[in-house]
């Protein structure tokens, strides 16, 4: 009993620390000056976010997607893009949401470990699309 006990704890721990990881750090990628891979989503989701410290060489890039139509979206990915004064990328990461985004419904994010940069950009890089009666 004892045994059984302390895998579940174990597993436990492993699924919330490899889930937070990939909702929040994300992976680094170059995608040039790609923004994303599917064209017209602004007309399906808003998005708003902003940076704020969290050493004094990275940042925390934080917000929300808002879902503008009744369609949801499932397996989200944002780009998150930090640019220099001159709009030159540093750095190209990209995030998957820890929810899908429910239509009609706002989701919030965070990336961590952006490094310090004059401006940031996040866009909808990819996602799938929950039609009426997709039960799962």
């Amino acid at each position: 009993m004892r045994g059984s006990v302390s895998r579940v704890v174990v597993a436990g721990l492993l699924a919330v620390i490899v889930g937070g990881c990939a909702a929040g750090g994300g992976y680094d990628v170059a995608v040039g000056d790609k923004s994303t891979l599917i064209y017209g989503w602004q007309d399906r989701f808003g998005l708003e976010w902003t940076a704020d410290p969290e050493t004094p060489q990275t940042r925390v890039v934080h917000g929300r997607v808002v879902s503008l139509s009744a369609i949801g979206a499932d397996r989200m990915r944002l780009l998150v893009q930090a640019s220099d004064g001159s709009g030159r990328s540093v750095a190209q990461r990209l995030v998957w949401l820890p929810t899908g985004v429910p239509g009609g419904t706002t989701v919030y994010f965070e990336v961590w470990g952006m490094p310090l940069a004059a401006q940031y950009r996040v866009t909808v890089w990819d996602f799938t699309t929950i039609e009426a009666g997709d039960f799962r």
